[in-house]
């Protein structure tokens, strides 16, 4: 499918597609989508979705399909099953299958391990309302974006360092994906997104059920992990945080700069970090989340820090010996 004519074709219309959405949503930010459900059964979104799913090689879900069993049962004869149950409002999410990722810190972080229909169209969710949304997101956000990402952080935030910084605030959400209220990522979806079948669709996603070593548990709060869609849930949700960071004139009135890469976020300091770390905590409680004060902490440049696989330190050159901010990758990133 990706290697012909007719699959680089209809990436190229899902793409026009994207571009449309993006554009509406940036020329105005009252907008809202009244008309969006149809878009993801559309042939070409139903394929791409398809495409990016199978380029994943992900697990087989709760129903035992693996990507393989999909190909031999036939490509097109999914894509047709999918189509007709979406457009006839009759597409139910199977429950996910829980297992426990270790984390190489020690511990373990749960994973919902999904069918590959409910991948297919969860991923069609998020070709359709992620351009709408992207228009809205503020230039600080750089986690899980289109044409963004680490490196790209990485650059602006040693430009950043460069500007006066004596230090940073490294800041840890408490089980952020786990926590997100459910009704509060709603309301924030619903200023974009109006129309009530896909309103119906997203909050099926949030609510869909876990199984866990035989017992079957319903959620209700936090985004599934291991959902091709959350990464754009959790952004929605903390975009809140970066725009009024910037609304109230923080960057300036606190001399703290914020960079955030999904649910990973810093602040770069030149005055009082203690104050603008009690302004950020502000916020956070607004969103009914918390701050891990364990794992968050004030650290001086010429201590070092990590963030998003890079560690940032501040040393005298041995060519110059001027002092200069060093970025390297962390031992576990390499």
């Amino acid at each position: 499918m990706s290697d012909c004519p007719k699959a680089m074709n209809g990436t190229l219309k899902v793409q026009q597609l994207q571009r449309t959405l993006y554009l509406k949503s940036k020329q105005c930010k009252e907008v809202r989508f009244y008309s969006i459900y149809d878009k993801i059964y559309l042939k070409d979104v139903l394929w791409e979705a398809w495409r990016q799913v199978k380029a994943n090689q992900g697990s087989a879900g709760i129903d035992g399909k693996s990507i393989s069993d999909i190909i031999d049962q036939g490509e097109a004869k999914i894509i047709n099953k999918l189509q007709q149950q979406l457009r006839a409002k009759l597409y139910k999410f199977t429950s996910s299958r829980l297992v426990e990722i270790p984390k190489a810190k020690g511990g373990t972080r749960p994973l919902e391990v999904m069918t590959v229909e409910d991948l297919i169209v969860l991923t069609a969710m998020k070709i359709v309302i992620e351009p709408i949304f992207e228009a809205d997101f503020h230039e600080c956000s750089y986690g899980y974006r289109p044409k963004r990402g680490a490196k790209q952080a990485s650059l602006v935030i040693r430009e950043d360092l460069y500007q006066q910084a004596w230090g940073v605030v490294e800041i840890d959400f408490q089980s952020y994906f786990i926590s997100i209220p459910h009704e509060k990522l709603l309301k924030l979806i619903s200023k974009r997104i109006a129309d009530g079948s896909m309103l119906k669709l997203i909050k099926q996603t949030l609510t869909t059920s876990i199984v866990k070593q035989g017992k079957i548990t319903c959620k209700k709060v936090g985004v599934p992990q291991g959902s091709p869609i959350s990464p754009l849930y959790s952004n929605i949700y903390l975009n809140v945080i970066d725009q009024v960071w910037h609304s109230r004139g923080y960057p300036e009135k606190l001399s703290a700069t914020l960079h955030r890469y999904c649910d990973d976020a810093i602040l770069v300091c030149r005055k009082s970090a203690s104050l603008a770390l009690e302004k950020f905590t502000e916020l956070v409680r607004r969103l009914s989340l918390i701050i891990n004060h364990q794992k968050t902490r004030i650290t001086k440049l010429k201590e070092g820090f990590n963030f998003i696989g890079f560690y940032f330190v501040k040393r005298k050159s041995p060519t110059s010996g001027r002092n200069s901010i060093y970025v390297f990758p962390t031992k576990q990133s390499q």
